[in-house]
């Protein structure tokens, strides 16, 4: 489970005091699919980060399975978020030297598993997100929909208990858009991840479990 509490975020902007959320409160169970919506420049990235563990909030709490994050120690949120958090950016930021399976290996990798355990489940993976004939490719040589596909995958990998996507299809076409949706969601609920996804994809928001606007600092539920 995630949930933030009466969580106040204020930017030091020159002189002036922006204050981006004030006493915004969200609580997501385990498996949910959440949008997040709003016009640019309205914290849907600075929720993101906040919940990523990237940024500490001026007041308010954000918990996760019951761990109480936002006081944590630097080392600890980083070896947390290791473990239990994943990303997925408009920009796939796949690493143009390394194979697609490897890129897919890599979080796996770094979290101390073998070569050849990671190698396998990312051969695993890939073959659920239909790309396995890509694996010993160079992302260069893959389609705009594949690249975001390898980086669905590299998320997925560890099992995170939570996803956070930014915009995940917005360089995509229509058609690709709604493919690596799919994909994205069918997975992530496999492996009961939390997902939060911010997006200005107004379509898409009727496949999530529910979305939410954010409005003037706060968080309103769009289902309602």
């Amino acid at each position: 489970m995630l949930h933030l509490k009466n969580i106040v975020q204020i930017y030091n902007q020159g002189q002036t005091k922006v204050k981006v959320f004030d006493d915004l409160n969200l609580l997501v169970k385990k498996s949910e699919i959440i949008g997040i919506i709003g016009p640019s420049g309205s914290g849907k990235s600075t929720l993101l980060n906040l919940i990523g563990l990237l940024e500490n909030p001026h007041s308010g709490t954000v918990n996760i399975s019951g761990i109480e994050c936002s006081k944590m120690k630097n080392e600890d949120k980083v070896n947390f978020r290791k473990q239990n958090i994943s990303f997925i950016f408009q920009n796939n930021q796949l690493l143009e030297d390394f194979t697609v399976e490897e890129n897919v290996a890599l979080p796996m990798i770094i979290a101390g598993h073998s070569f050849r355990k990671s190698i396998l489940k990312a051969g695993e993976i890939l073959e659920i997100l239909g790309i396995i004939n890509r694996k010993k490719f160079k992302p260069g040589l893959l389609s705009g929909g594949e690249q975001q596909r390898v980086a669905i995958a590299r998320a997925l990998i560890k099992d995170p208990l939570i996803l956070l996507a930014d915009e995940p299809t917005g360089s995509l076409d229509s058609t690709n858009t709604s493919l690596v949706f799919d994909l994205m969601i069918n997975l992530a609920n496999k492996k009961n991840t939390i997902t939060i996804m911010a997006t200005h994809n107004i379509n898409l928001i009727g496949k999530l479990t529910k979305s939410y606007k954010i409005d003037g600092g706060k968080l309103f539920d769009c289902n309602r």
